[in-house]
């Protein structure tokens, strides 16, 4: 086939240039219009692909909440369309938009990956340094005003979260815990780190374990129990942070204590260390008796 001579200029400029075919075409299909791909059917799609990925039903649910909200917020625009600046303004007018930056992150990455947009829009901000904060945690007096206004429909999630020191992500998932030979099993679906854990019962949980069930609407709930039980200010984890101090103190064993509730020994020494006395431990495991 004989060349035109604006077409041997064309190949004798990819020659001087030391490019491939491949790299010529890469570049070519880049350069190519996306087909419009609707937001909610991404969503929809990408969702899917959570589950396929067994990634926890809590997980999914909160990431569905999110795009939810910003599918209203772009009034659905098509994926091309969502460039860094729109969404970056969009964030300043959301709540807690730290939490959403990273889930929305993640679906941009993944619609990357499928084609469906040219790059990823840039969801990152400017990280401030801040003096490190002591974990925030509750008094004896404090967690036995809990217990004392619990309503009896909550008194096993209050116990989870509480006393056994789950995450708030694996005390919802009920269907993954179970009790076999006074030991509490988080299935490895609902743990944090994807590994089933084994948690030690002392004398007189069994009861509590007995008020476990599922529950809709439990981060409502929990603020009313706050409220009742007169708490004004209930830090972020309170209830983990509480009962990992109490599980170090009475393990005296960093390695056992971390198994326990899912954290590496160093954070653990790091955090919850002489964070209580043996005494107040004493008291605590005493109100779950």
């Amino acid at each position: 086939m004989q060349l035109s001579d604006k077409d041997q200029h064309i190949v004798r400029e990819i020659w001087d240039a030391d490019l491939s075919l491949c790299e010529v075409w890469r570049t070519h299909k880049g350069a190519q219009a996306l087909d419009k791909v609707p937001f909610e059917g991404a969503t929809a799609e990408y969702l899917n692909h959570l589950r396929t990925a067994e990634r926890s039903p809590a997980y999914i649910r909160g990431m569905g909440y999110v795009l939810a909200e910003f599918r209203d917020l772009l009034l659905d625009r098509d994926l091309n369309a969502h460039t860094t600046s729109l969404l970056q303004r969009e964030m300043k007018h959301t709540r807690n938009a730290h939490h959403k930056r990273a889930r929305m992150s993640s679906f941009y990455a993944w619609c990357q990956k499928k084609g469906y947009i040219r790059k990823a829009p840039d969801l990152t901000t400017e990280r401030v340094s801040r003096a490190p904060r002591a974990c925030g945690s509750l008094g004896v007096e404090q967690c036995k005003s809990l217990i004392e206004h619990c309503p009896e429909s909550l008194r096993g999630h209050l116990w989870l979260r509480l006393c056994m020191g789950l995450r708030v992500s694996e005390a919802n998932n009920t269907e993954m815990l179970e009790l076999r030979d006074r030991f509490l099993i988080v299935g490895a679906k609902a743990a944090k780190t994807r590994t089933r854990r084994v948690m030690e019962l002392l004398d007189g949980h069994e009861q509590w374990w007995k008020a476990v069930k599922p529950l809709k609407s439990l981060r409502e709930r929990f603020e009313q129990l706050r409220e009742s039980a007169g708490i004004h200010d209930l830090p972020r984890n309170a209830m983990r942070h509480t009962a990992a101090s109490h599980w170090l103190n009475f393990y005296q064993d960093e390695a056992k204590a971390a198994l326990h509730l899912g954290h590496s020994p160093a954070m653990l020494h790091r955090h919850y260390k002489a964070l209580v006395t043996r005494r107040e431990s004493e008291e605590f495991f005493e109100l779950w008796r």
